[in-house]
């Protein structure tokens, strides 16, 4: 019954070992595969969410591109650039007079549709096909690698916050949360602490008066004033080098008168003439037309930029 020392043997307590060794490596792929079924499964309800967010947006396509039609056919050209403004509508608004207002204004309307048409091709449709596909890829690899697929999950995440954030900033350019149920005091006191919290670098005072702080305006005035702000605002961080704007507002049942000025750059007299039809500041000009009011843009390097406008408020 003796064996020799170089004679290999087995014990008993070495196989139970082992086994328990495998056991608990199965039991940690198995926790590794719930946990990546537990993520596909998150990632997939953000992908839902995040479809039934841009779905009223993407059904615009059909109606943009009819409008694009009736008013310039044949001369709507989007380019394949990566850049999100690179694209080009060729069509331009007729400068006659008061009586082409209107042309302008559906020129500009289309131009608008067309861009967030772009934005949701680019920014979002595409985004959504990576992630379709990678979630593809990703039920093969649980099976295969589960190393690669814990990659496969991370950047799934990434593309899920870049895809996020694209909605959010389409949503903000299209005054998506804005509540225009709200009394118009409220809603400047939300956009100015919006802005503030984004814009850090720039000082911002204001002085909004207003003799009935629970006064609502109808939502075509309460909208229109948000989206006249949001492009001074955006017009002075991009432009104008400034790090401090004030705005002073005034507020009645019938009318809205604002002064904003900045410490910057200023800005030439002939900046319409010299800025595309389709520029914000003519977007600006058109609109203060249609609500029946006055527009005033001036300012030179010494002072900044004064901007004056007012307008009706109807019940």
């Amino acid at each position: 019954s003796r064996k020799s020392v170089f004679t290999p043997t087995t014990s008993d307590d070495f196989d139970n070992e082992r086994s328990k060794i495998i056991d608990n490596q199965v039991n940690d792929l198995l926790s590794v595969k719930e946990s990546l079924y537990s993520k596909i499964t998150s990632l997939e309800h953000t992908l839902k969410t995040v479809k039934k967010r841009i779905t009223h947006l993407s059904g615009a396509e059909a109606a943009i591109k009819e409008l694009g039609t009736q008013i310039a056919p044949d001369r709507l050209n989007i380019s394949n650039s990566n850049e999100d403004m690179d694209f080009e509508f060729i069509q331009e608004p007729s400068d006659k007079g008061k009586e082409n207002h209107g042309y302008n204004i559906l020129m500009q309307s289309a131009f608008d549709q067309s861009f967030y048409a772009t934005l949701i091709d680019r920014n979002l449709k595409d985004n959504i096909v990576a992630i379709n596909h990678k979630l593809d890829m990703l039920s093969y690899l649980l099976s295969t690698d589960v190393n690669r697929a814990r990659i496969t999950i991370q950047e799934l995440s990434q593309t899920s916050k870049k895809l996020i954030d694209s909605v959010e900033d389409i949503s903000s350019k299209l005054d998506y949360k804005l509540d225009s149920s709200l009394p118009i005091c409220t809603i400047l006191d939300e956009f100015i602490m919006q802005q503030r919290d984004k814009h850090p670098e720039c000082i911002i005072d204001t002085d909004i008066e207003c003799a009935d702080y629970e006064l609502i305006y109808h939502p075509v005035f309460t909208i229109n004033l948000m989206k006249l702000l949001n492009i001074f605002f955006d017009n002075i961080y991009k432009h104008s080098n400034a790090n401090s704007i004030n705005l002073r507002i005034c507020l009645t049942k019938n009318k809205v008168d604002a002064n904003l000025t900045d410490n910057g750059i200023g800005i030439n007299s002939d900046y319409l003439s010299n800025s595309p039809w389709y520029s914000s500041l003519h977007k600006v000009h058109e609109t203060i037309y249609l609500l029946g009011g006055t527009i005033n843009i001036s300012g030179d390097l010494s002072c900044g930029t004064t901007i004056k406008f007012n307008f009706p408020v109807m019940e």
